[in-house]
């Protein structure tokens, strides 16, 4: 990496750092997820078959819901790839 000039690797450093600490945040509510879901099956089983049926569906809207947040992130991170490559791309071109 000794070709890429400080701003970039300094860049590329801060958002490893940003995208590590997103990382352990959401690692900290994993088992918290879980927790809740393992409740929701319990609670789902004490419940007739309408009631499961739409607890079943509000699952799977709340799962597509998280899906298109997720999908979100993985698009600002092309995003932001983009914009930290352009310029060394450009510059590389304008030589």
């Amino acid at each position: 990496m000794s070709n890429w000039p400080d701003w970039f690797i300094e860049a590329l450093r801060q958002r490893f750092y940003e995208l590590e600490l997103a990382s352990e945040q959401q690692t900290s509510c994993s088992s918290e997820e879980k927790n809740l879901f393992t409740k929701m099956d319990q609670f789902k089983i004490n419940q007739n078959e309408d009631t499961q049926r739409l607890l079943s569906d509000w699952e799977e809207a709340i799962g597509y819901q998280l899906s298109q947040h997720k999908q979100s992130i993985y698009m600002e991170g092309v995003k932001d790839g983009i914009r930290l490559i352009l310029p060394v791309i450009q510059s590389t071109f304008t030589r």
